[in-house]
This record gives structure tokens, sequence and C-alpha cells, in this order.
């Protein structure tokens, strides 16, 4: 079964290497066949400069539409791009992007760059803290169960009764120390909320 089965996966070897290079590369295209024949380039653009993308993104579309024998229109994709990146580059936006754990990228004029950077950082503390409950929450729902089964006289990976008893005893110290934590971060998320609404 063992030298069938091996032999199964040496025959679909070439066909599936074949299959992920053919998702890889639809993966990699920034615009579908449909997307380059409707060539509605303003929109495009805009669409780009709201997502942050920098002008060198036109080339990748250049290389996605030559398979349609399509070439972009540079001067149409540029003006919806330098639409859109008037709603990136805003202090709602530069810290969005940050709550999504990203940096701002260097697309914004150099005259507002300081102030986008300080709300990104805000942002991206907000994602850090934020990460980090999530973490926690789900630290301290695994401490409750594994506390709730010693007490309950389970072993679990446990070789002694002895070895279950000592760390039945060390986590209601541990068990406060999260809660502790998920409290302080909860309070950190809440003052980073308020220092964004105001």
């Amino acid at each position: 079964m063992w030298q069938f089965s091996l032999q199964l996966g040496w025959q679909w070897a070439p066909r599936l290497a074949i299959l992920g290079s053919i998702y890889m590369l639809s993966a990699c295209a920034t615009l579908s066949k449909q997307e380059c024949m409707v060539g509605d380039w303003q929109v495009i653009g805009y669409n780009d400069g709201v997502a942050g993308y920098a002008a060198d993104r036109l080339a990748s579309h250049t290389k996605a539409c030559a398979k349609v024998s399509i070439t972009p229109n540079y001067q149409l994709w540029e003006r919806g791009r330098q639409l859109g990146l008037k709603q990136y580059c805003t202090v709602t936006s530069a810290y969005n992007v940050g709550r999504r754990g990203r940096k701002l990228n260097n697309v914004c004029p150099i005259t507002m760059v300081n102030t986008l950077q300080i709300a990104n950082q805000q942002g991206l503390d907000y994602y850090t803290l934020d990460s980090q409950l999530d973490k926690d929450k789900r630290l301290l729902e695994a401490r409750e169960l594994e506390f709730d089964k010693l007490k309950d006289g389970e072993m679990l990976d446990f070789e002694t009764e002895k070895e279950a008893r000592a760390r039945l005893i060390s986590l209601p110290t541990e068990l406060r120390d999260i809660k502790r934590r998920i409290n302080n971060t909860q309070k950190k998320l809440n003052a980073l909320n308020q220092m964004s609404s105001d």
C-alpha cells in the first residue's frame, strides 16, 4: 500500500507542479483579462492610489495586460492614481493602514509625511496591542480549561500526581497575571481609541 501511494505521488507530482505554477501566475497578475480589455485606466489608477501604490505599479499592469496585447494608458492611470492618493494620504487612512499592521507607503507629499507617520504609528501600536490581547485571551481560555481538568483529578500529560498537583497550585497565579495583562492591554487600546477619535 505504501509503495503504491509513493508511486502514485510521483506520478502526479509533475501535474501538481504545473497546476501550482498556473495558480501562482494567476495570483501574481494585477489585473484580469476582462479588466485589461475594458481598460478603464483612470478608475484602475484611482483604486491603486487609494491602496497607496507607487508609480511602478503600472509596470505590473503592463505585464498582466501584455497577454491580451493591451497597453495601459499611462496618463489616465496616473491621473486616477493621484486622485486616489488624496484619499490614501490622510490621517484617518494612515491610522487605518497601521491598524491592519502595515506601514504607510512612501507615496505621500513630503509636507504631510510627519503627521501621517504619527497617525500610522498609532495604528501600528493598536494592531500590536490588539494582537497581544487576542493572544492572551486564547491563553487564558486554555489555562482555565487546564485548571478545571486538573481540579477534577485529570493527570493530563503529567507522569505523577505530585507534578499535576504542583501545576494545579501554580495556575491561579498565572491566571491572575494573564488577567492583569489583559486589563492593562485593554486600557491601552481604549486610550488609543480615544486619541484617534479626538
